[in-house]
């Protein structure tokens, strides 16, 4: 099978080693000379790294896209690996990883290891058992296109500023006044308390007061009242 393996640099080959030992991988291949060289596999999945002393972490723009077929598990063996090793999961800094997000695309999280190299880790949505393009869709025509924009920018481009400004732009002040399907209220209610606890750590208690109500209205037999919920609570996590 024809594929693409990249290779990484990373400033300390023991340190990236271990992080990704930690995830799970298995170191398959090591060489000191002529420079620190490393495979690391994960099923399917197989980097490279290649040691550099003048890479800094913070200033590294180096990513690359990780195809895999189970996101959801390979995140939550990811997250469980980083809460035993560091006793939290990093959402800032070098290492971080991000929330899995819902994208127009495919369903996604964001990796940065030790070196700063970002992996973008995804499922294709037509490869997933549910559309994960339903948080991010509005039945509304009128603000349908404005609310899939707001969510890219906050959850694809992950550009907190302007996802603040254009929900301040075009929609109302008090979105619990909003008449709009109810399911289309929650999942503007959900960004909305994203938004807010991204940018001062928490979120107006009225948005979470009244997604309680609407999701106490209409329980979680549905599998959309379902997503909703399990999305709240996915965003208040302490982690």
């Amino acid at each position: 099978m024809n594929k693409i393996i990249p290779i990484l640099p990373c400033p300390s080959m023991k340190d990236q080693v271990s992080f990704y030992e930690k995830l799970g991988f298995t170191l398959s291949y090591f060489s000191h000379r002529p420079y620190s060289y490393a495979v690391l596999q994960l099923d399917s999945l197989e980097l490279h790294f290649y040691s550099s002393k003048k890479m800094v972490p913070g200033e590294n723009p180096l990513m690359c896209y990780v195809r895999v077929d189970q996101v959801d598990r390979v995140y939550e063996q990811f997250t469980n690996a980083l809460k035993q090793s560091l006793g939290k999961v990093p959402r800032t800094g070098i290492p971080r990883i991000s929330k899995l997000k819902h994208l127009k695309e495919d369903r996604r999280f964001i990796l940065t290891d030790m070196g700063g190299n970002t992996l973008f880790i995804g499922t294709p949505n037509e490869e997933l058992p549910e559309t994960s393009a339903f948080l991010r869709s509005l039945a509304s025509e009128e603000h349908s296109d404005s609310f899939g924009i707001l969510y890219d920018l906050l959850y694809s481009k992950e550009d907190v500023s302007s996802a603040a400004a254009m929900l301040n732009k075009f929609f109302p002040a008090d979105l619990t006044s909003m008449e709009v399907e109810e399911l289309d209220l929650a999942k503007l209610l959900l960004v909305a308390m994203d938004i807010q606890l991204h940018q001062h750590q928490a979120a107006d208690s009225r948005l979470g007061e009244k997604l309680e109500e609407l999701i106490a209205a209409h329980g979680t037999a549905s599998e959309d009242w379902s997503r909703i919920s399990r999305q709240r609570q996915s965003i208040l996590a302490e982690e």
